[in-house]
């Protein structure tokens, strides 16, 4: 076997190992792929993956973006490990090669902002290419904002996953390919009951006319829509993805204010989030404003003490 075909081979257990604990397959294939052409086609004769063949790379290798590059890093990274778990020899990059990074960080509303801002979904008007638009965005949003979801959710959820007796969701395949069941507040299921009334049976609880679901990039563009149309200052462009934020941000805020021990309630949190870890989702408390942050409601020397470097990644 070549050194091409051996690294393929490889990286297809890889991505097995990765699939059978929980991971999407798709996670590895952007860069790690690339790169083992690379080295495959550059080093024909070579035996393992060295330093020199990733600073080529690399040097070849024009990213668009510090993240994107640290993204490619990591992937490899990971290939690496992999290879080194199983007793092959091969170079395991080091952190030295990730570049810095300016975080995105989450926009968090005012009251009137979101007041605003659900006025315009609620008066959002129809449009020939999104038929029914004008009483799909009103739930979609709310479901977004009132569940914590993940924006990409509620557009994966089946007809069936929404139980309008109960109000539970049962969400799918999530990130990490996690299953979870949540339950909505009685008004947000009176909404869907409503919204419900107006579709016939199908597919996705959020269809198009032709029995998809819609992408996210819709779902992205309708959100900016609204921001426009609500008045609110441009420059702030948040996102979708800011309405989960904000949720998790919220419910922190009301438990602190209600004098609730706030880290004895984060795992509740965390798992109806669908957070993997606690640290996902601790990550919020550092976007509470300062009068909140010196209420008693979370120990912060213990805060402090177990999680000193909590940092943000989209979860």
């Amino acid at each position: 076997m070549n050194f091409k075909d051996a690294l393929h081979k490889d990286y297809a257990d890889m991505l097995d190992l990765k699939e059978s604990t929980g991971y999407s397959r798709v996670t590895y294939q952007s860069h790690i792929k690339e790169f083992i052409a690379y080295c495959g086609n550059s080093y024909p004769n070579a035996n393992s993956i060295t330093k020199d063949m990733l600073d080529n790379w690399l040097q070849e290798r024009d990213f668009k973006t510090n993240s994107t590059h640290n993204s490619a890093i990591s992937r490899i990274r990971e290939f690496a490990r992999y290879q080194a778990a199983i007793g092959k020899t091969t170079y395991v990059p080091s952190g030295d090669y990730s570049v810095k990074v300016i975080r995105y960080v989450p926009y968090i509303f005012m009251d009137k902002e979101l007041s605003n801002l659900f006025e315009a979904f609620d008066t959002i008007t129809p449009h020939f290419g999104t038929p029914e638009r004008e009483y799909i965005i009103p739930v979609l949003f709310r479901m977004i904002y009132c569940c914590g979801l993940r924006p990409s959710e509620p557009l994966c959820l089946l007809y069936d996953d929404v139980d309008l007796e109960t109000g539970s969701i049962y969400i799918r395949q999530a990130k990490r390919k996690k299953d979870r069941r949540i339950l909505m507040s009685e008004d947000l299921t009176v909404l869907c009951r409503s919204y419900n009334e107006r579709k016939y049976p199908r597919n996705y609880f959020f269809e198009r006319m032709d029995g998809s679901k819609f992408p996210t990039y819709w779902m992205t563009k309708q959100f900016h829509i609204c921001w426009r149309n609500s008045g609110l200052e441009k420059r702030l462009n948040p996102r979708p993805y800011d309405l989960r934020h904000n949720f998790a941000t919220r419910i922190l805020m009301r438990w602190i204010n209600e004098g609730k021990d706030v880290m004895g309630m984060v795992p509740y949190l965390s798992a109806y989030m669908g957070h993997t870890d606690f640290k996902s989702t601790l990550y919020y408390i550092h976007l509470l404003p300062e009068r909140l942050k010196n209420c008693g409601g979370i120990d912060w020397e213990r805060f402090s003490r177990l999680y000193p470097e909590v940092t943000y990644e989209e979860d």
